[in-house]
């Protein structure tokens, strides 16, 4: 598809992902985010087209923040735990797959039933969401030694500086 058409896609999946971005701010002591998170919420509900536009960030400034469960529990000095790869997500450890399964529950696609169509949602949703970096793990696999390692530490890396922001 077009790389407007998955913008606007990937504009709808992060309007209908705040109360995962809210309850994580909260849980955090991080209440101008939170608030920015609502205010998003409702700007991009009305006047973006049930989130299909991210009028919050271009018509007004308020970027998304990057919350989840996994980091609030890194906040609250959890260790990460066995690292591993989880088929379809892709890179994790103990904490963020226990962070993850507690995002589902705050994630409205989550809640369409039957199941089997609402995996295929998000299915989708990480589809398009890693379209926008077909290349990356590529980049990172040559120029690796040990690919395994690398993907580890970056993501160890990349975590870390979530959880310290």
């Amino acid at each position: 598809m077009h790389e407007d058409v998955r913008t606007v896609i990937n504009n709808f999946f992060l309007n209908i992902s705040m109360p995962i971005r809210f309850v994580n701010s909260l849980l955090q002591f991080k209440f101008n985010s939170a608030g920015t998170e609502l205010l998003r919420f409702g700007i991009n509900s009305t006047l973006g087209v049930a989130g299909f536009l991210d009028v919050a960030k271009t018509g007004y400034g308020f970027n998304s923040s990057d919350e989840d469960f996994g980091q609030t529990l890194g906040k609250y000095q959890l260790g990460h735990g066995a690292y591993f790869i989880l088929p379809l997500l892709g890179p994790s450890s103990i904490r963020d797959t226990v962070g993850l399964v507690g995002d589902l529950f705050l994630y409205p696609i989550g809640y369409i039933r039957p199941r089997l169509l609402s995996g295929g949602i998000y299915s989708y949703e990480e589809m398009n969401r890693l379209s926008f970096n077909p290349d990356d793990y590529d980049i990172l696999k040559d120029a690796a030694i040990d690919p395994y390692t690398a993907v580890r530490d970056a993501y160890y890396q990349n975590r870390k500086q979530k959880v310290e922001q």
